[in-house]
């Protein structure tokens, strides 16, 4: 079980079968979003010369030439809420 108390920013988890729980402080999680993206740069800024074998090992990719998605800004555009009758903007 895990418990978010947003006030103090506290993760209450449970542990050994439930009798004991243990109160932390809420660690930045780097699995999505902009930090996410900060840290897979960081990582590929690392390992800048490393190159990848391919079909079969026939071909070479180098890491730095890999395709990288953009986070597209959302200032603007509108989405749909209560089955479709109101547009709010963002």
């Amino acid at each position: 079980m895990t418990g978010f108390d947003f006030v103090d920013t506290i993760i209450v988890r449970s542990v050994e079968k439930g009798t004991k729980t243990i109160r932390e402080p809420v660690k930045s999680m780097k699995w999505a979003g902009k930090e996410f993206k900060e840290s897979q740069e960081a990582n590929l800024r690392k390992i800048a010369g490393l190159r990848i074998e391919s079909a079969k090992g026939t071909s070479k990719i180098d890491l730095t030439k890999m395709y990288r998605t953009t986070i597209h800004s959302l200032d603007g555009h509108y989405i749909s809420s209560r089955r479709g009758t109101e547009l709010l903007r963002l």
